[in-house]
């Protein structure tokens, strides 16, 4: 027992570094993160904890419950980039905490900790703890709400069925119907599999469960529509959900297959052992399941469910499936578990893994060898504006290069020499130091070019502090502008052209930010000045007064 505790103890330590590392060095990335950062804050800022607004306009993406995670994270925290994170950093670090006393609760070995720690070192996983969005915190209340159903179904206890009903509830008060959703998709195909229907209804509480389940989604609901009524009902059900499933939103669309290369990227370095886990743990004898085979099937269930319903859907992103990374990695878990127990059917079968991985490896540390290369000789080629744009990248991509390199040979010694636990230790420690090498060293590159301007450009604009001021933003959609000048920001596109002349000639200042390619037709047209110039962005001002705000390149 006390074994467990110092693992669950060192785990929890882990992802703690993974997900809070670098949490809040970084500015807000457009457009997602920046769009539910600004509705928090302007949520404090008008007093509507029942309505998000965005731009000051009423927000029905999503429900409010994400939103108040974030908002509250302000109050204790301050806006800015940490506190707008830290819900999804903490949620990340509950959801390794309940994966691994789920799966010590199925076996009391290793299972807990090879589990909590394959999810923990997963690359989307620790993507979306720094993220944000609203994917880790559903993938939580998902997660841990299957989890306490399946210990409900076999302990036969009825508490837990209602605690599960309870976390269904705030999934769908985090993003919707797909909170109740993904797990109807999962636990019904199960009970119809293992016959267990009938017995399940009548001991699941339903009735109770039910209640529970309104208590806590109908008091936001009820007063959301009787605020904005109709206009909330077709935008949230209509247009956010049946319409992003049938339809595609944003120009975020995908062939039937789009997953796959998701799946490969964000469950790596263990999506190698991935596809043999599934073929090898799947039961194919549903009349004699043990524990164990119950889990695997319910696993499986679990991943072929959210997989099928995201490829159907017609809108797709790579964040919509993060619940199911929770069953990959209970997957994963088992076989790795059965491996280092000398389980020969395991054995072979994930040697092929390994040795798959080690060339991985190898390829990746050929590929980051070869990027500065690589943009030395795309660089001059980019569209008209962008290439006289200095591109500067640190030694990352080399040093990631000696990483990857030196554990596929540190791989292959393991694997000559048997040595099973430092195999997976290896793969762990691979993802762990690419991550934090990722965070700490390439993200500043990227951030300089892409977010970083934008910030630069709106608090600058914001500290001036001039009454009637109007910021614009010129053929570009960046929700980071709003969220770091903290005011209302005019979205205009290229038909909007005579409205910015008129603008450009009223007293007030006007700021407009724009991209390279567009800022030279933009001041022929407006007459306005260049106010600075940061990286891909060019800043404008109506009045040569306010001009050279930044000059930083």
């Amino acid at each position: 027992m006390n074994s467990q505790k110092y693992l669950l103890i060192g785990l929890i330590i882990l992802s703690s570094l993974l997900f809070f590392h670098k949490l809040g060095s970084y500015t807000l990335f457009d457009v997602d993160e920046a769009v539910f950062s600004e509705a928090s804050r302007e949520m404090i800022e008008t007093g509507d904890w029942i309505t998000p607004k965005y731009n000051y306009i009423n927000r029905y993406d999503k429900p409010a419950l994400f939103y108040w995670l974030m908002a509250s994270s302000y109050l204790v925290f301050g806006i800015n980039e940490f506190a707008a994170r830290f819900s999804s950093a903490l949620m990340g670090v509950f959801l390794i905490t309940a994966t691994f006393l789920f799966a010590k609760r199925i076996d009391e070995k290793i299972y807990g900790l090879l589990s909590g720690f394959i999810l923990a070192t997963s690359i989307e996983i620790i993507g979306l703890a720094h993220s944000a969005i609203t994917d880790m915190t559903i993938t939580f209340f998902i997660a841990t709400s299957l989890y306490l159903f399946f210990l409900a179904m076999e302990g036969h206890d009825k508490r837990l069925y209602l605690i599960s009903y309870a976390l269904m509830a705030l999934a769908v008060l985090t993003k919707g119907p797909i909170g109740i959703a993904i797990p109807a998709i999962t636990i019904i195909p199960y009970l119809i599999l293992t016959k267990r229907f009938k017995e399940t209804l009548r001991e699941a509480r339903l009735f109770s469960g039910v209640i529970i389940f309104l208590a806590i989604v109908l008091p936001w609901y009820i007063l959301e529509i009787r605020a904005n009524g109709w206009e909330y009902i077709n935008a949230f059900f209509l247009k956010h959900n049946i319409q992003r499933f049938t339809s595609v939103n944003s120009g975020h669309s995908g062939p039937i297959f789009y997953y796959i290369p998701v799946i490969l990227i964000g469950f790596f370095p263990w999506s190698a052992f991935l596809p043999y886990a599934i073929y090898k743990l799947t039961p194919r004898d549903l009349k004699e399941l043990n524990l164990n085979s119950r889990l695997m099937l319910f696993s499986v269930i679990w991943l072929s469910a959210v997989f099928i319903f995201f490829s159907l859907s017609r809108t797709k992103l790579p964040n919509y499936i993060a619940s199911l990374f929770p069953p990959m990695a209970l997957i994963t878990a088992m076989l790795l578990k059965e491996f280092l127990v000398g389980n020969k059917k395991a054995s072979k079968g994930t040697r092929y893994s390994a040795v798959f991985f080690s060339i991985l490896c190898l390829f990746l540390a050929a590929a980051f060898f070869l990027i500065p290369a690589m943009l030395s000789r795309i660089h001059p080629s980019l569209p008209d504006g962008f290439a006289d744009i200095p591109i500067k990248i640190g030694k990352w991509p080399i040093i990631l290069a000696i990483v990857f390199f030196a554990s596929g040979i540190l791989f292959v010694v393991a694997f000559l020499k048997d040595m099973r636990s430092l195999l997976i230790g290896v793969i762990g420690l691979t993802s762990s130091i690419f991550i934090l090498i990722a965070f700490s060293l390439a993200m500043p590159d990227i951030e300089r070019l892409i977010q970083s301007p934008l910030k630069n450009f709106a608090a600058v604009i914001r500290e001036k502090n001039e009454p009637g001021r109007r910021i614009a933003s010129y053929r570009i959609n960046n929700p980071s502008i709003l969220f770091y000048a903290q005011q209302k920001v005019l979205t205009l596109h290229k038909d909007d052209i005579e409205k910015l002349k008129a603008m450009a000639g009223e007293g007030a200042p006007l700021y407009i930010i724009t991209k390279l390619p567009y800022a030279r037709e933009l001041k022929e047209a407006t007459g306005m000045h260049y106010a600075g110039q940061n990286s891909i962005y060019i800043l404008l001002a109506n009045n040569m007064a306010q001009c050279r705000l930044s000059n930083k390149k």
